[in-house]
């Protein structure tokens, strides 16, 4: 299956052959589209990090499989990788845990624990060393640990003390006693510190410095876009034990520039993995493994169109290190980030504190400000605002947008009505496909544009790129 994104297909579900492997396991297929030619070529390229520098695998498809002596220049590049196995950095971890918490060091450009006499080697290379590590923090390393914040490779947005007890009490309600935690440490450490032992964890993650923090029953290292363990079938065999040790769920909070359709191949994967080794009591409802998917509301029909079984809640996701993905102090609207979940939402409680109702029409909690719509039966809200009805349009919009007679659909007042809304098929124009699925394909339709016609379609096409970029910078602004 082709997915488009742009210029750019991602080939989910490749059967022609093997992928070739770089440093963070599987790469995956990808199509680009050439405007200009109007011809497409396949490519293999790195399935965790968008940015070259931090892994700088590329080869085209139809090129002779790379040399293993320029695969291992690619798993050489130092792009955020351990510098040791998980066994030696646990080693040394409970070296530094019997150490005085003034005598514990930690090396922030590494994210490395020191041991005794350490720190004079990082700080000749200009490394910036904390001293003085608390046992709280040990127990809680996302409050050691600086967050990465470069959306090409890393992006680590912690989740607020309001938002992580809002989804224990959720896991809780849903009688979950083993929580899958994909990219979500704050979830797992909160778990951890669960004295009573009703609820167990495991995290998979790609930051290497939790390896430290966590023994290998804890902690597997993790791609989540190919569902691919470090280290091997030793971690799978800890993660197939786990889907089977009691009722499971699973959180996951990727990256917002993460490829929609890979993540949900990867969660199809999941419930794979889960049927196979879980002791299922029946049919129906119960087959299905829990899932909770934290995600802008923004991207919601991306969501849906891969996960058909997901539907979004209104609940806003608050993150502590963010400077709009918070509550107060961050955006006029709140938090733009939902939670996507295959759970029915009339099964879940949102906190009445917080404003919260619920709405028996709908059978589902919606936020203070999203009203019912009697028209539309449904609360139509997703951005923070109370959206309002328009009769000619037949559907709730936004508050800001006003119906012109021109585009006949509401519009921001300033829009222009000489724009093109919408962009169908490359080949043939129509909307309902791309071109991967067109129809008219090599066929007559496509063969008969000529040079004009070629050269026309380039023309608009370009102009169709530009507006969707313009698009897209104006729903970032807004949600700004």
């Amino acid at each position: 299956m082709a997915v488009n994104t742009g210029n750019i297909d991602v080939i989910i579900d490749n059967k022609e052959k093997e992928p070739p492997k770089c440093a963070h396991g599987p790469t995956l297929l990808f199509s680009r589209f050439d405007q200009n030619s109007g011809t497409e070529r396949r490519f293999y390229a790195c399935s965790a990090f968008r940015d070259r520098k931090a892994c700088p695998f590329f080869q085209w498809a139809d090129d002779k499989t790379k040399t293993s002596q320029e695969h291992q220049k690619c798993l050489r590049v130092p792009s955020l990788w351990p510098s040791m196995n998980h066994k030696c950095l646990r080693k040394r971890f409970l070296i530094v845990k019997r150490l005085d918490p003034s005598q514990r060091q930690l090396c922030t450009d590494c994210g490395l624990l020191l041991l005794p006499g350490e720190a004079e080697q990082h700080e000749g290379q200009g490394h910036n060393i904390v001293t003085g590590i608390k046992n709280v923090q040990l127990k809680h390393p996302t409050e050691l640990f600086t967050p990465l914040d470069d959306n090409k490779t890393f992006a680590q947005y912690l989740f607020s003390p309001n938002t992580v007890e809002f989804v224990l009490e959720t896991l809780t309600a849903q009688k979950a006693t083993h929580v899958l935690c994909i990219g979500c440490p704050r979830i797992h450490e909160a778990i951890q510190c669960i004295k009573d032992g009703s609820m167990d964890s495991l995290l998979m993650d790609l930051d290497h410095r939790y390896l430290q923090m966590y023994s290998p029953k804890k902690l597997l290292q993790y791609n989540m876009l190919n569902h691919h363990f470090f280290a091997g079938e030793t971690d799978r065999s800890t993660y197939e034990g786990f889907l089977g040790a009691g009722k499971v769920a699973v959180v996951i909070d990727p990256p917002f520039g993460i490829m929609v359709e890979a993540l949900s191949h990867t969660l199809d994967r999941l419930q794979q993995d889960w049927r196979a080794h879980a002791d299922l009591p029946g049919t129906g409802e119960e087959t299905k493994l829990p899932v909770f998917w934290f995600f802008p509301y923004f991207m919601e029909q991306r969501v849906i169109d891969t996960c058909p079984t997901l539907a979004m809640l209104d609940y806003k996701v608050d993150y502590v290190n963010h400077a709009l993905f918070r509550g107060e102090g961050g955006r006029k609207k709140g938090s733009p980030v939902r939670i996507f979940t295959n759970i029915p939402a009339k099964q879940i409680t949102l906190p009445a504190d917080e404003g919260y109702w619920y709405c028996g029409d709908c059978e589902r909690f919606s936020s203070l400000e999203n009203k019912h719509c009697d028209l539309c039966k449904a609360c139509t809200t997703k951005d923070g605002c109370t959206y309002r009805h328009c009769d000619r349009c037949g559907r709730c919009v936004k508050p800001s947008r006003v119906h012109c007679d021109t585009c006949n659909v509401c519009d921001i007042p300033t829009h222009s009505c000489s724009k093109p809304r919408s962009i169908g098929c490359h080949i043939c124009g129509k909307v309902g496909h791309k071109r991967r699925e067109c129809p008219d394909k090599g066929g007559p339709h496509e063969q008969s544009l000529g040079r004009k016609g070629k050269r026309k379609m380039r023309t608009d096409m370009k102009a169709n790129s530009r507006d969707r970029k313009k698009r897209r910078e104006t729903k970032m602004d807004s949600v700004q």
